[in-house]
């Protein structure tokens, strides 16, 4: 029944060298992310602020509403309702996506 099993060969020198290598790369990537804080830094908060105020206001507004205009145009020259659905879900993710996002990253356990 177990006739088809394989043995995995031994790994060569130069096999062996490149794990040790990858497993060293990935011992200093652990200890160098184990100091970066995601919502400690505040580099970028004004940006930040600023995209999202303007995401959830009226920039947004019209984003929204300029992707829902252009699905209904698609659908109306395609036939397909598709278009419209798509932009439907675009237009509620500009609108949405700021708020989670944030809510996402600041969230404390």
């Amino acid at each position: 029944m177990f006739a088809n099993v394989s043995v995995m060969p031994a790994l060569s020198d130069k096999a062996m060298k490149n794990v040790s290598r990858a497993a060293l790369v990935g011992a200093v990537t652990m200890l160098a992310m184990a100091t970066a804080y995601a919502g400690a830094d505040t580099t970028f908060a004004a940006a930040t602020a600023m995209i999202t105020k303007w995401l959830g206001g009226s920039l947004g507004i019209l984003i929204s509403l300029a992707t829902f205009a252009t699905g209904i145009m698609i659908t109306v020259t395609k036939h397909s309702l598709m278009p419209v659905a798509v932009a439907a879900a675009a237009a509620l993710a500009i609108q949405v996506a700021p708020t989670v996002f944030t809510t996402m990253i600041t969230a404390t356990l």
